[in-house]
């Protein structure tokens, strides 16, 4: 969208339809909004619908493009499957059972479509699935976290998931469930000997050395990147018969909220800096080497150049612990209009943190969309920012 026009106050989490016709947004309240978001500018977009089921916070979406499935979970602890209605125009809502007595805190849909897990604050995962004979969704529970689960990814193979938790540990799941995927072993036998086995932990990992913000899953599937709130970010690379590689760098920037892998060697972080970072990997296939690439948000004032990471939040700690100073030392505040909040203007697009984006599909990991917490959903085509992949 245009930044002219913040689609609410506030988007926790956005989600698209297959063909981007529609937009799911939970705008940091106990409902999901429906956009009819036909273009890129939200002057133009409709609110259609508005679902309230949840009696709690909704804390994470996620729109199946394969069955036009939309789920959301909550502070409610509960989680939504809501399927359209042609027939009367309505999104009907079904409850599924996640059996947690804490809130959930994200939800993600499978490659495939089957099934979908839940991350939550009962240091638990629910993976969840349609079981016909019932005519109901049930859910089988993931185990073995110290502390809230932050976030999930899938593997492209439908059968594994990786989790962030605040015990500070990332660790690979077996989300296998008999009858429902594939039996015949896809190049992780030689790597995970319980791949099979529903529940077990894989690999885990202790790099991050504080919570576990968000954690993504490269296309080959052998790549995993998980990011810490120390401004850390994790780069593993997974290997055949011997311990995994992993590459840890800091980031001179704010923690990140969300990652994605655009492909293999690229990966892009959004977060507290209200900037879209991409990582870019250096090296062989076995042995890849990260590094810091660029800012998608350029400072048009200074003739396009790349911010530094601190510049784009607000000049991070240091500038969080200028501008306290500033205020008790000499009565500046940052709406004084003096020379001390002209330096602090926010010119990036998003003007305050970003929460989560999405890649476009069909555009080659080329386009993609991010929304904040200042209420606006953007679009980003990498071409025309002069970005190759």
């Amino acid at each position: 969208m245009t930044d002219e026009k913040a689609v609410t106050l506030s988007v926790a989490y956005h989600a698209f339809n297959a063909d981007q016709t529609q937009l799911a947004v939970a705008p940091n309240t106990n409902e999901v909004h429906i956009y009819d978001s036909k273009g890129e500018d939200a002057k133009n977009w409709t609110l259609k619908y508005v679902l309230k089921e949840h009696s709690g916070l909704v804390c994470g979406l996620d729109w199946c493009h394969q069955t036009n499935l939309l789920v959301s979970c909550g502070q409610d602890r509960n989680a939504y499957v809501w399927r359209h209605d042609a027939k009367t125009n309505e999104w009907k809502p079904t409850l599924v059972i996640l059996r947690i007595n804490r809130a959930a805190t994200s939800v993600k849909w499978s490659p495939l479509g089957n099934k979908f897990a839940v991350t939550s604050g009962a240091k638990c995962v629910p993976v969840c699935h349609f079981e016909q004979s019932n005519d109901w969704w049930i859910s089988k529970m993931i185990k073995k976290h110290k502390s809230t689960v932050t976030s999930l990814a899938w593997c492209p193979n439908n059968k594994f998931i990786v989790t962030g938790s605040c015990d500070m540990k990332t660790r690979v799941f077996s989300a296998y469930i008999a009858g429902l995927d594939a039996e015949q072993d896809d190049g992780f036998g030689e790597v995970w000997a319980d791949q099979h086995k529903f529940g077990e932990v894989l690999l885990e990992l202790e790099n991050a050395k504080a919570w576990v913000n968000t954690v993504a899953w490269s296309p080959s599937g052998f790549r995993l990147a998980f990011a810490g709130h120390g401004s850390t970010m994790h780069f593993v690379q997974i290997l055949a018969g011997s311990a995994p590689l992993v590459q840890t760098l800091n980031v001179p920037c704010l923690p990140f909220l969300d990652i994605a892998f655009a492909n293999d060697n690229n990966v892009l972080a959004v977060g507290y800096d209200r900037n879209p970072t991409l990582f870019t990997a250096s090296g062989s296939d076995a042995e890849p080497v990260f590094a810091l690439r660029e800012y998608l948000d350029k400072d048009k004032k200074k003739g396009g150049a790349a911010p530094a990471p601190a510049a784009a939040g607000a000049a991070g700690f240091g500038g969080a612990r200028a501008k306290f100073a500033g205020a008790v030392d000499r009565g500046i505040s940052s709406s004084s209009g003096g020379a001390e909040s002209k330096a602090e203007e926010i010119w990036t697009r998003h003007k305050n943190t970003i929460t989560n984006m999405w890649f476009i599909p069909g555009s080659e990991n080329m386009r993609l969309t991010t929304s904040g917490l200042d209420g606006r959903v953007l679009f980003w085509d990498l071409k025309k920012i002069g970005i190759t992949l």
